[in-house]
Order: structure tokens, then C-alpha cells, then sequence
């Protein structure tokens, strides 16, 4: 009777056992699959928001608002509209933003604000926007070099005499010739000498570049799914990568609903960077997640 007993009973722990690992395994895929819609969903906003910003200022040009610029802020769900006078945008306020209702409409965009701004107390200077124009010239006269040079992807800085650029994709083998093409390039159409040096990116500036879009993901997916969210940060130095998550949680051991969203969130993040890691073929790095609570002490 007692052998009978234990047997029964080992038994009923191995079934418990393979439950739990088959309620978990289930879990876990239905929090990918909720995770896939929810960035499939993510993508369509992003794709109706940059065609927006294409339809909207052609809807204002067609009906005499070409000065008016336009943008939009994700976070808050805010198109702004931006004009150069205050006048100007109180006496246009009711015509422009019915334009932008109705542009709205025929993308099926819901749930926004339309906030107005006057340009005045910007207003730059001659001498600003002189220099302005100058900068877009010489930064399109160094992107035109550079592709015809095959360097697909860069980034550059100019400060006085001295124009410094950075690449990603090729060995530098031509980098004297392709300096003085630039500098002889803008000297010809400026009349202005530069020094013009070209260097790698380091590593640790391409895994920036390359992990921005595993970082909005991030962002948003976060901010979307959970209340507690408050912000985002990132850092790669020192390693490994640090990516940390703000909340507004509170920090108690004795708060078991505080641990249990600091797993959910944590859990979540590993996945939305397994799914955006493969999405983009982006090898695999040492990652710390960090959560914060609301007075940005760490509780994980």
C-alpha cells in the first residue's frame, strides 16, 4: 500500500510538472504572437503617419497654406503646425485644422491633437540663414562624393575650418584622395578652405546606429502594453549594453504585484529584442535590462 502511495504520488508531481511546462511553453507563444500583432500594428500607424506628413502639406499648398509646416509628435499623438506669424496662424486656425481633419479622415488616423506654433520668436537671422544654406551646400556637396566614392552610409560634423566624417562600410584604402576631392569640391563651388578628414566609426558607434531600431521598438512597445512605463534609456558604455526601462512602480519586497511587473516587463523586452534581432539580422550582444522604479532605484 505504502509502495502504491509514493507511486501515485510521484506521479501526480510529474503531471503537475509537465503542465506548468506546457502552460508556460503556451504563454510564451501567445506573448510572441500578441507581441507580432502589436508591432505589425506599430508599423501601419508609423506607414499612415508618414504618408500624413506627405498628404497634409500638399493638402495646405493646394488651398494657400504652402508657408505652413507640419509635424508630429508619437509620444503625445500632436501634429503641429507651424507658421511664421502670430496672425497669420489666428486668423488661418479653423481653415487648416479642417484641412488636417479631413486628411486625416481618408487615411482612417484616429485620437490626435492639432497644436499651432508661431515661428516668430524663432526667426533667424541673414547671418543665420546664410550659414544654414551654407552647411546644407557643403553637406550635399560631401554626400555626393562620398556615393560616387562608395560609401553608402556616414556621418559628418563641420565646426569652423575643419570638417570631420565618419563611415561604416569601406577600408579607408582611398581616404587621402577622397579628402582632398571634398575639399577641393567645396573649395570650388564656395570658395572656402576646409580640412576634410575621414575615419572609421568606432564599434561601439555602429552598434548605436544599428540597435536604434530595436530601441523604438522598445519605446513603444513598451509604453503601449504597460501603464507603469515612464521612460527609456540606453547606454553602451560600460559594456555590456545597458538598456534601462522607468516605471512608475514602487520599490517594496514585500509588494508582490511590483515583482510581478518588473518579470512581465523584463520578459517582454527580451522578447521585442529576439524578434527585432532576427528582423534585422543583427548579431548578438551582451545585454543588461535595468528596471527602475518610480524613484529610479533598480528593482530587478
Amino acid at each position: 500500500m505504502g509502495i502504491l502511495l509514493i507511486a501515485l504520488i510521484i506521479g501526480v508531481i510529474i503531471i503537475g510538472v509537465n503542465w506548468s511546462k506546457a502552460k508556460a511553453t503556451n504563454s510564451e507563444e501567445q506573448l510572441e504572437k500578441d507581441l507580432v500583432k502589436s508591432m505589425k500594428e506599430t508599423k501601419v500607424e508609423n506607414d499612415k503617419v508618414i504618408q500624413l506628413l506627405t498628404e497634409i502639406p500638399l493638402a495646405l499648398n493646394e488651398n494657400g497654406f504652402a508657408k505652413v509646416g507640419v509635424g508630429f509628435h508619437h509620444e503625445d499623438r500632436v501634429f503641429s503646425v507651424q507658421a511664421e506669424e502670430v496672425t497669420f496662424t489666428r486668423r488661418n486656425k479653423k481653415a487648416i485644422k479642417k484641412i488636417i481633419k479631413n486628411t486625416t479622415k481618408e487615411n482612417d488616423f484616429k485620437n490626435f491633437k492639432v497644436e499651432f506654433l508661431s515661428m516668430d520668436r524663432f526667426k533667424l537671422s541673414e547671418e543665420d540663414i546664410k550659414l544654414r544654406e551654407s552647411f546644407n551646400e557643403i553637406s550635399n556637396l560631401i554626400s555626393k562624393v562620398l556615393e560616387e566614392n562608395g560609401y553608402t552610409r556616414s556621418a559628418y560634423s563641420i565646426k569652423e575650418e575643419d570638417i570631420l566624417i565618419e563611415v561604416t562600410n569601406a577600408d579607408l584604402v582611398n581616404k587621402e584622395v577622397i579628402e582632398t576631392l571634398i575639399a577641393n569640391s567645396i573649395f570650388s563651388k564656395t570658395n572656402r578652405h576646409y580640412t576634410v578628414t575621414i575615419k572609421e566609426q568606432s564599434k561601439n558607434q555602429i552598434l548605436d546606429q544599428q540597435w536604434q531600431p530595436i530601441f523604438d521598438a522598445i519605446r513603444t512597445e513598451t509604453e503601449k502594453n504597460f501603464k507603469e512605463y515612464r521612460g527609456f534609456a540606453y547606454s553602451f558604455h560600460p559594456k555590456p549594453l545597458e538598456i534601462i526601462i522607468k516605471t512608475n512602480l514602487k520599490n517594496h519586497k514585500w509588494f508582490w504585484n511590483s515583482d510581478k511587473s518588473t518579470d512581465q516587463i523584463e520578459n517582454y523586452i527580451e522578447k521585442i529584442i529576439a524578434l527585432k534581432r532576427a528582423e534585422l539580422s543583427i548579431e548578438e550582444i551582451p545585454y543588461e535590462i535595468i528596471i527602475l522604479d518610480k524613484k529610479d532605484k533598480q528593482m530587478n
